[in-house]
């Protein structure tokens, strides 16, 4: 039964990055690479890198997948590549793949790996998941760093940019009222999306979750 979910799952995997890549519309595209992350999310889970999932579902398929929605239906209407374009493309991404495959399989067993030296530090760390630790503890400089870039590439923007940008309330998005489902959702959701986040950083210290998948 697990092998035929399994193949089930790298057949799917395959058919919905074939369409993305062969997609005539932007629109079409955006919406095969939220169902890719979607099946993505699932073969971690049967890897058991719960995770990886949920980091899979939230930013690959979800927050990237909403980005690219809206950019493809807000973008002006092209015309398509042709088979040949598209036809390269597909074997850039074929090369690419074999040789990615080419690299996995060429390592040595077992793979070098830092998990022994982690796992043996993890007392020291205070928390029981391996996982959590290397994001946490080993990690933590890593992503100070990350942060002082994200700050650094604002700074660039905010100086780069005319001062009337940056002056002012920003303009709403919308120019009609909000019917009240949807304020009654961002009411209820946005808190209960606080406390699933909370509850993932808490738990991630012994179980599967952590401070990324809770951010």
């Amino acid at each position: 039964m697990s092998l035929v979910l399994d193949t089930i799952l790298g057949v799917l995997a395959l058919a919905l990055a074939l369409r993305v890549l062969l997609a005539r519309e932007a629109l079409a595209a955006a919406i095969g690479f939220v169902g890719l992350g979607l099946v993505l999310a699932l073969v971690w889970v049967r890897l058991d890198a719960v995770d990886v999932a949920l980091t899979e579902a939230a930013i690959g398929s979800g927050v990237t997948g909403l980005v690219l929605l809206r950019a493809a239906s807000a973008a002006k209407r092209v015309a398509p590549q042709g088979l040949a374009v598209r036809g390269l493309a597909g074997l850039l991404a074929f090369a690419v793949f074999c040789g990615l495959a080419a690299l996995v399989l060429t390592l040595p067993e077992p793979a070098p790996s830092l998990a022994n030296e982690a796992a043996a530090h993890l007392e020291a760390t205070g928390l029981g998941n391996p996982v959590t630790a290397v994001l946490l503890v080993y990690r933590a400089l890593d992503t100070l760093l990350e942060t002082l870039v994200l700050l650094l590439a604002l700074i660039g923007v905010w100086s780069l940019s005319a001062d009337r940008d940056w002056t002012g309330a920003p303009p709403p998005l919308w120019r009609y009222a909000p019917t009240p489902p949807l304020v009654f959702l961002a009411r209820l959701l946005a808190p209960l999306g606080l406390l699933m986040g909370l509850y993932l950083f808490w738990t991630g210290a012994d179980k599967p979750g952590g401070a990324f998948q809770g951010g």
